[in-house]
Order: C-alpha cells, then sequence, then structure tokens
C-alpha cells in the first residue's frame, strides 16, 4: 500500500513532461521551419493594408445659416411714464415722407403747367382750390381719434408736473416722447376722444380748469 502513491505521482510527473514538450514543439518548431505562423500571423501598424481610394466617398451637408434679424423701424414717438428708463435706441427724429415730396412735385408741375387758351384766366385758380377739399375729408377719414395736448417740454420732469397736475382733476393725460432734429420734446396730452367734436367739449373744459389753451391733434395708434 505504501507504493501506490510513489507510481502514481512518477505518471503525473510524466503526463505533465509530455503536454509541456508538445506545447513547447507547437511554438517552437514552426518558427525553426521558417513557416507562416506563431508570432508572423500578429497584427501590426506595417501589416495593414491601405482602404481603398475608390469606396471613399465625400458627403457635403450644405449648412443652413441663420438669417440675420431684420432692423428694427425707426421710431419717432414713444409714450413715457415715471418708469421709463432710457428710450430706445432706434428712436430718432423722422425722415422727411415720400408723400410730402409727391405733394411738392405735384403742385410744381400745375404751376409750370400753361392755361388753356380757350378758357378765361380766372377758372384755372378755381380748378386748383378743387383737390383741396378731398384731402381734408380723408385726413378726417383716418384719424379715429384726437387728443388734446396741454404743452410740450425739453424736460422730461416738468412735462411729468403737467401730467400729474391734470391727473388730480381725474383726466387721462399722458406724456409722448418725440425725437426732432432739434432735441427731444415731452409732449403732455389728454385724451383720446373718438370725435373732434368731443375732443372739442374736452378743450373747453380743460381750459376753463387749468386756464391752459390747449390744441387739438388726430391720436395714431401706431407710432411712426
Amino acid at each position: 500500500m505504501a507504493k501506490q502513491p510513489t507510481s502514481d505521482n512518477r505518471l503525473k510527473q510524466r503526463l505533465v513532461g509530455a503536454v509541456v514538450l508538445v506545447s513547447l514543439a507547437v511554438i517552437f518548431i514552426p518558427m525553426m521551419l521558417g513557416g507562416k505562423g506563431g508570432f508572423d500571423q500578429l497584427i501590426t501598424s506595417s501589416n495593414i493594408p491601405p482602404k481603398p481610394e475608390e469606396g471613399r466617398r465625400v458627403v457635403e451637408i450644405p449648412l443652413h445659416e441663420v438669417p440675420p434679424r431684420p432692423e428694427k423701424k425707426p421710431v419717432t414717438t414713444v409714450v413715457v411714464d415715471e418708469y421709463t428708463g432710457e428710450l430706445p435706441e432706434n428712436f430718432v427724429p423722422a425722415r422727411p415722407e415720400d408723400k410730402q415730396k409727391a405733394v411738392v412735385d405735384a403742385e410744381l408741375s400745375e404751376k409750370a403747367a400753361p392755361a388753356p387758351r380757350s378758357k378765361p384766366v380766372e377758372k384755372p385758380p378755381v380748378a386748383e382750390k378743387k383737390p383741396a377739399k378731398p384731402a381734408k375729408s380723408t385726413v378726417a377719414e383716418e384719424t379715429r381719434a384726437w387728443v388734446v395736448q396741454m404743452g410740450s417740454f425739453s424736460e422730461r420732469a416738468n412735462a411729468m408736473v403737467l401730467r400729474d397736475r391734470i391727473r388730480t382733476k381725474k383726466y387721462p393725460a399722458y406724456v409722448e416722447a418725440v425725437a426732432t432734429g432739434k432735441g427731444t420734446i415731452y409732449r403732455v396730452r389728454v385724451g383720446p376722444e373718438r370725435t373732434r367734436a368731443k375732443a372739442e367739449a374736452l378743450q373747453e373744459k380743460l381750459r376753463k380748469v387749468f386756464n391752459l389753451n390747449g390744441m387739438i391733434f388726430p391720436h395714431k395708434d401706431k407710432k411712426q
């Protein structure tokens, strides 16, 4: 019974030795014979083939450029109060309108046109006055409201004092900042009223209460 472990150990040692020899033979014999195998099959940077040029395709993706922001339209009139800080950057004096230029050109052309010989000289002036009447009616039709201007100041504080004085009597007064070529003017106005007749009645009431002769102006909803 004491000899059995010794024979088993020898058998195990022989088997381990045989496995080691077979492993060494598999690794080193191909290297010695110059065959392909072993470490020659490892992938390195030198044996990687280049990419084919034909299979490469470049696709250009157009970029959608962000359109520039539209410039702010110049503003000439802004309603201000005690909470209003600095006036906007686009608060600039108004430029001469094209309509005014067209009217001046029309007047010059009418004056330069010769009078017809068959008609007397007195009739052309009457014909020139007739187009002026529709112009007044169109202005009245375009005006949807009217205001009474009680004063204009170069200092905002003075305009605010008059505005508060009018408001103490429960009249809807407000201050407008107007850009002009000579600087900013602050106008104190009361209203608006839907008709000119109501604006004239308001003008008379304000004159009696504050002893100030106000002026009636059209009220525009959209500031220009």
